[in-house]
């Protein structure tokens, strides 16, 4: 029986590490992905602003300082008593501010209806390659568990976005993510569990 992908955010440093090695993107320094993300501060203030404008969502003052934006929005009726929903992009590249940004409802239940959000995870997923995973389960009887396991976007969500992600991250960069998105044996990696 498989279960629907879930959105598992891995600040393991042997897991970065072997994201690398398997997409051919090298690990960046702290400095270096401050530069990207920097640079992808401007998209990320579109992705709010798309969402506030087109789909209900309301800007909050964010408690954090630290925080580029903070928004909510109700939950689908499907999750009746649900708290609101809510979303914060931290200012900094911060592996500790993404964490708690990743332990809300957000990204499982709205990453297929509404754009933006699936937007913000795939910019995640090349900013911070093996940070942003999108896990598959699958229970098979007398076997065990496989898990198909996703570390990058899709490739037409990045040849779509070439222009962007090219400022964001130079051309060289932007032609490693390309090439590992579009190659499933990189892209994507299985594992088996008994």
């Amino acid at each position: 029986m498989a279960s629907p992908p879930e959105v598992v955010f891995s600040s393991d440093v042997p897991n970065m590490h072997e994201w690398s090695r398997r997409t051919g993107i090298p690990l960046i320094s702290a400095d270096a992905i401050g530069v990207h993300y920097a640079r992808a501060r401007r998209w990320l203030q579109s992705i709010r602003g798309q969402l506030v404008e087109q789909y209900g969502w309301r800007d909050l003052v964010p408690l954090d300082d630290r925080m580029l934006f903070s928004i909510e929005c109700l939950p689908p009726p499907s999750l009746p008593r649900s708290p609101n929903f809510r979303l914060q992009a931290p200012m900094h590249a911060s592996r500790v501010q993404w964490e708690m940004v990743f332990h809300g409802a957000v990204f499982p239940y709205l990453r297929h209806t509404v754009p933006p959000i699936a937007d913000l995870l795939y910019l995640l997923q090349c900013l911070l390659t093996g940070v942003f995973l999108l896990v598959k389960e699958e229970h098979v009887l007398g076997e065990g568990t496989y898990r198909t396991i996703r570390g990058l976007p899709p490739v037409e969500w990045i040849n779509t976005h070439e222009a962007e992600l090219i400022r964001i991250f130079g051309v060289p960069h932007y032609r490693a993510l390309f090439r590992a998105a579009g190659d499933r044996r990189t892209s994507f990696k299985l594992e088996h569990v008994r």
